[in-house]
C-alpha cells in the first residue's frame, strides 16, 4: 500500500473532479488522506505569527496531530493547491523518503511509479528516510542557540544577580570590556532586570547608566534608558535612573536641535518631560524627588540647549497702558476647566459699574483645548517647525486679548502657555499659580517675558517657583507678587453642637498629596484616649485610578475605612455645594496635605470656629508655620493628637480655641481685607500700578 497524504489551502471548489482523482489513485494502490487547512485549528503558540498565507497554513499544520502522523507515514505528498506548497516543502524537508508534488495528476504518476518500482524503491525508502541535512542544520542551530538564551538567562538571572559576585563581575564586564553597542545595551538589561528581581535595584539603575555612558550616540543612549524608565514609572516605581534617562533625552534633543527640521527634537524634549513631570514622581506619591532640591532635579532641563530655546523670551510690541478714563475697565478672566478660585473675584468686578468682565473658559473652545493637549506641538511651533499650530489659538483669543485692558489666567496651565504665543501688546497679563503647577511642563515652555505680573498666594510658593524658574529672576521677566487669595469667609461662622467637639474634619481628599491616611493617623492616637472623637470626610472621594502608585495608595486607605467606617469612626460626606453646612459638625479642622500652597479648605474651617491643626507640610518644611500661628502647626500625628487633645479638653476651652481662630482668619484672609490688593493690582482702583 502506498500513502498519500494531500493538503489543501481550503475546500477544493470541483468535488467532481476530486473524487474522480481520489478513485484513479485508489485503483493504483494508493491509501489517500486529505487535510483542508479550514479544518486545522492554530495552536496557542502559532495564533499570532505573521507571514503570508502559505506561511500561516504552515503554522496551522504544524499544530495538528493528525497531519503530522500522516506526513510520517507518507510516500508521497502533494499540495493541491499553491496556498499548500510551503507546507508540503516544510513536511518534504522533514521526510526525505517521500516525493513532494503540486497537482494530483504528478500525484499519481508517482503513485505508479512507486508501485512499479517494487521492493528496490522499498530499500531505498528505508535508507532515506529521515530528515534533510539541511533541515537538520537549521534544527541544530535553532537548538544552540536556544540553549545560548537559556544559559543567558541563566547567568544573568536572579540567582546569579542575587550574590555579591554576581553583581560585581557583570558590572565589570558592562563598563570595562570591549563590545558593540548592540550587544552591551541588551545585555545590560538583562543583568540589571535580575539585580531589580534579586531586591538590588539601586545597584541594577548604577549597572544600567554606567554602561550605557559606554555608548557614544545619544538617541541610542536615551531610547534605551527612556522606555524602561517610564515603565517603571508607570508600574508605580521610581527609577534610580531617571535623571539619567531625562539627560539623555535632552542630549538627544540638543544634538537634533540643528537638523533640518525642528519636530525629532521637540519630540525628545517630550519624551524627557514625561519623565521629569510624569505624576507619579509628583502627584501620586507622598513625597518627590523635586522637592528637597529642585533646581538640581531640573538642572538637566535648564542645561539643554533645547529647552533654554523654549524658553527664550520673544518679547511684546508694547507695554501695558493705564485703563482710560472715558470707559470701563475691561477685565478678561483666562481659565481651563477649574474656576474655584476665580468667584470672588468675577462676582466682585461683575457688579462694579466701572468694570466690564469676560471670562473664556480654554476646555469649552475647541480650538485651544486642541491645542492645549500638545506640548509637544507647542515646543515644535515655538521651536520654529509647526506654523499652522498658532493660526487656530490667534483666531480665538486674539479678540479677547486686543479687547481687554486686563487678562488674569488663573492657573500656570495649558491657558498660560497658549497665551504667550501672542504678543499682548499693550494688554497687561497677570497669571496666579498655585502649587500643582510648579510640578508641571507648562511653567517651563511659556514666554515669561509676556507675563507682567506672576501672582502667588504664598512666600514659600514663590520662593520655589524661583528655584525652578530662572526666567523669573532674569532682566525682562515678570514681577512677583504675593497676595492671598481673597476668600469670601462671611456665612460660616454657624452654631455648633456640642456634638462638634469630638468631630474632626478634613475638607478636600480626592488627591493622594491631601494623604487622609495621616488624619487617620490622628484619629487613631485620640481613639485611644476618647472613643467619641470621629473623621467626616468632605468632598469629592480619593482618585485612585491615575496609576499604580495611587492604586496602591488607595487600596490601603480603603483598609483603614472598612475598619474604621463600620464602627462610626470615619464619614464620608461626599460632594456638597453647602460646605459651611457641612463645617457645623466640625470641632476640629485638619491640613494632612504633604504639600500645599496655602490651603483654602483649612482658612474655611477656621472662620467656623473650628480648631485649626496644620501638617509641618512635608513638600515645604516651615511653610505653614509662617502662613498660619505656629500653634496651629504640628510635627507629626502625635503633636496633632496633642494639640486637639488639649483643645478640646472641655466645651469652654473647645469654643475658646474655635472663637480665637476664627478672628484671626477674618482679619487676615477674608475678601473685605485681601480684595483690594487685586484692585490695585488690575488698575481698577485709581492707584497707580505701573
Amino acid at each position: 500500500m502506498i500513502n498519500v497524504l494531500v493538503v489543501a489551502a481550503a475546500a477544493p471548489g470541483r468535488p467532481a473532479v476530486l473524487a474522480e482523482s481520489m478513485r484513479r489513485l485508489a485503483e493504483a494502490g494508493a491509501a489517500v488522506t486529505l487535510i483542508v487547512g479550514d479544518d486545522l485549528a492554530y495552536s496557542r503558540r502559532y495564533r499570532t505569527m505573521p507571514g503570508t498565507n502559505g506561511q500561516k497554513l504552515w503554522w496551522r499544520a504544524m499544530g495538528d496531530g493528525k497531519l503530522r502522523t500522516a506526513a510520517a507515514r507518507a510516500d508521497v505528498l502533494v499540495a493541491l493547491d499553491a496556498v499548500a506548497v510551503h507546507t508540503v516543502w516544510q513536511l518534504a524537508r522533514r521526510h526525505r523518503g517521500a516525493d513532494a508534488v503540486l497537482g494530483l495528476t504528478p500525484a499519481l504518476r508517482r503513485v505508479e511509479a512507486r508501485a512499479a518500482g517494487g521492493m528496490g524503491l522499498r530499500v531505498r525508502r528505508l535508507l532515506v528516510r529521515g530528515p534533510s541535512v539541511g533541515y537538520v542544520r537549521e534544527a541544530v542551530a535553532r537548538r544552540v542557540k536556544g540553549y545560548g538564551r537559556a544559559a543567558a538567562r541563566h547567568a544573568t538571572g536572579s540567582a546569579v544577580q542575587g550574590t555579591r559576585l554576581g553583581r560585581v563581575a557583570w558590572s565589570s564586564a558592562l563598563t570595562s570590556l570591549p563590545m558593540p553597542a548592540r550587544a552591551r545595551l541588551p545585555l545590560a538589561r538583562r543583568v540589571a532586570d535580575g539585580m531589580a528581581r534579586a531586591g538590588y535595584a539601586d545597584q541594577a539603575g548604577t549597572t544600567l547608566t554606567a554602561a550605557v555612558r559606554r555608548v557614544p550616540q545619544p538617541r541610542r543612549r536615551a531610547r534605551f534608558l527612556s522606555t524602561p524608565a517610564l515603565n517603571e514609572l508607570t508600574a508605580g516605581r521610581i527609577p534610580t535612573y531617571l535623571h539619567e534617562a531625562a539627560a539623555a533625552e535632552l542630549a538627544d534633543a540638543d544634538a537634533l536641535l540643528t537638523g533640518p527640521a525642528p519636530g525629532p527634537a521637540a519630540a525628545a524634549v517630550q519624551r524627557a518631560a514625561k519623565l521629569l513631570f510624569h505624576r507619579v514622581l509628583h502627584y501620586d506619591s507622598l513625597t518627590s524627588p523635586a522637592a528637597e532640591d529642585p533646581a538640581a532635579f531640573l538642572a538637566p532641563w535648564h542645561r539643554s540647549a533645547t529647552c533654554r530655546a523654549l524658553a527664550a523670551p520673544r518679547g511684546r510690541t508694547g507695554r501695558p497702558a493705564p485703563v482710560p478714563k472715558n470707559r470701563p475697565a475691561r477685565l478678561l478672566f483666562l481659565y481651563r476647566i477649574n474656576d474655584n478660585f476665580l468667584k470672588v473675584l468675577r462676582d466682585r468686578y461683575a457688579a462694579r459699574d466701572d468694570v466690564e468682565v469676560r471670562c473664556v473658559n480654554v476646555h469649552a473652545d475647541e480650538r485651544l483645548e486642541s491645542a492645549a493637549i500638545e506640548p509637544q506641538q507647542y515646543a515644535e511651533h515655538v521651536l520654529g517647525g509647526a506654523p499652522d499650530y498658532v493660526a487656530p489659538v490667534a483666531e480665538a483669543l486674539r479678540p479677547h486679548l486686543d479687547w481687554a485692558d486686563t487678562v488674569f489666567v488663573d492657573w500656570f496651565s495649558p491657558a498660560a502657555g497658549l497665551l504667550t504665543l501672542l504678543d499682548p501688546g499693550s494688554t497687561r497679563v497677570v497669571v496666579r499659580l498655585h502649587s500643582f503647577e510648579v510640578f508641571d511642563i507648562w511653567p517651563q515652555l511659556a514666554d515669561l517675558s509676556r507675563v507682567d505680573d506672576l501672582v502667588f498666594v504664598s512666600e514659600h510658593l514663590r520662593r520655589y517657583a524661583r528655584s525652578i524658574l530662572p526666567g523669573l529672576d532674569e532682566p525682562g521677566g515678570p514681577r512677583t507678587r504675593v497676595l492671598p487669595h481673597p476668600a469670601d469667609l462671611n456665612g460660616f461662622a454657624r452654631p455648633k453642637p456640642p456634638s462638634a467637639r469630638f468631630a474632626l474634619g478634613l475638607i478636600g481628599v480626592s488627591a493622594i498629596a491631601k494623604d487622609p491616611r495621616w488624619a487617620i493617623d490622628v484619629l487613631r492616637r485620640l481613639r485611644t484616649e476618647d472613643e467619641r472623637y470621629h473623621l467626616l470626610l468632605i468632598g469629592a472621594d480619593l482618585r485612585g485610578d491615575t496609576s499604580a502608585a495611587a492604586r496602591r495608595y488607595r487600596r490601603a486607605y480603603e483598609e483603614d475605612l472598612a475598619e474604621l467606617e463600620p464602627v462610626g469612626a470615619v464619614r464620608r460626606l461626599g460632594q456638597t455645594d453647602d460646605v459651611p453646612r457641612a463645617l457645623t459638625e466640625v470641632g476640629t479642622v485638619l491640613s494632612s496635605s504633604v504639600r500645599e500652597s496655602f490651603h483654602w479648605g483649612l482658612a474655611e474651617g477656621a472662620a467656623s470656629h473650628a480648631v485649626p491643626v496644620v501638617r509641618d507640610w512635608p513638600f515645604f518644611p516651615g511653610a505653614a508655620a509662617q502662613l498660619f500661628p505656629p500653634e496651629w502647626v504640628a510635627a507629626d500625628p502625635a503633636a496633632a493628637a496633642a494639640r486637639i487633645l488639649a483643645a478640646t479638653a472641655t466645651e469652654e476651652a473647645w469654643r475658646k480655641a474655635g472663637a480665637e481662630a476664627a478672628a484671626h482668619a477674618m482679619a487676615t484672609w477674608d475678601q473685605s481685607v485681601t480684595a483690594s490688593a487685586y484692585d490695585r493690582l488690575f488698575g481698577v482702583s485709581g492707584l497707580p500700578t505701573n
